[in-house]
């Protein structure tokens, strides 16, 4: 009897088991993933990789041999995926005029600290005799960024407005690690990476695939089809154009190469975004 070889491959934190005929994936337990496949289950979502086995500290899943297809056309049936996980596990829970305003005043304290962090760049680059490169990109665009954080919170108060007199809110189970690279194609679509899972407004997916997906594919695509699938709410809507509007800070470092970088970053996200959201302030 031939005996089979077996090899362990690294990729990140996980780790690929292959044999001759076979390729199993180990990942850490952080979270009842079972729990999780089982309410999948009764929601008939299957778009998950299975589990052969586990131990007291690991899972080992099936292997998916994901097919190459064009991104744009990925990042489309990724929409369609996430838009049916979210169909399929959608339910209201009560909401208090408190958890709104808890919410509010949580995003409101986000978007001041962050304008209050570019006003003292603005101040300490005005006070250069000689600008960086870095330096004189950011302040060109201060009129912009500037703007931006006037929208944000004029959109902000007016989700409030919406929110005033809701009693429910809309909740999915949110995969929560959402990027293109936590989608694959095979027989079946499948959603890989499942262990930051939790119940949450749908914005959640929405925000933190934005953020990590915003320069890999044409977004606007992806949430036509997603918004075809599963309409979000005006309200919901809302909030996430606020989220996604809302830039991060800029970790300055001591290479200029590196800031310059991370300053067009920054400029290509805000534009990318409000070129996203702009047709839906006039349809």
């Amino acid at each position: 009897m031939k005996k089979q070889r077996a090899k362990i491959t690294l990729a990140g934190k996980t780790k690929i088991l292959s044999s001759d005929d076979k390729k199993y994936v180990i990942k850490e337990k952080n979270k009842d993933l079972k729990s999780l496949y089982d309410y999948l289950n009764t929601r008939q979502f299957h778009n998950y990789p299975e589990i052969i086995d586990e131990d007291d500290n690991n899972y080992i899943f099936d292997y998916i041999d994901s097919v190459n297809i064009p991104t744009n056309q990925k990042a489309s049936d990724m929409a369609n995926l996430l838009a049916l996980l979210h169909n399929k596990t959608a339910y209201f829970k009560p909401i208090t005029a408190d958890y709104v305003k808890k919410i509010y005043e949580g995003i409101e304290s986000n978007i001041i600290d962050i304008e209050n962090y570019y006003n003292q760049q603005f101040d300490v680059i005005a006070g250069d005799v000689v600008m960086s490169p870095s330096s004189y990109l950011l302040i060109r665009n201060s009129s912009k960024l500037l703007a931006n954080f006037t929208f944000i919170k004029k959109e902000l108060d007016e989700w409030l407005k919406m929110m005033s007199e809701k009693t429910k809110e809309r909740v999915v189970y949110c995969h929560n690690n959402l990027s293109v690279e936590h989608f694959l194609s095979s027989t079946d679509d499948y959603f890989i990476s499942w262990d930051k899972y939790t119940i949450d407004t749908p914005v959640l997916d929405l925000m933190n695939l934005y953020s990590n997906d915003y320069n890999k594919y044409e977004f606007s695509n992806f949430f036509e089809v997603y918004n075809q699938r599963f309409p979000l709410s005006d309200e919901e809507k809302k909030l996430f154009f606020i989220m996604i509007s809302l830039p991060k800070k800029i970790e300055f470092t001591n290479f200029e190469y590196d800031n310059t970088t991370k300053v067009n970053n920054l400029m290509t996200y805000i534009y990318k975004t409000e070129n996203l959201i702009r047709p839906y302030y006039f349809i």
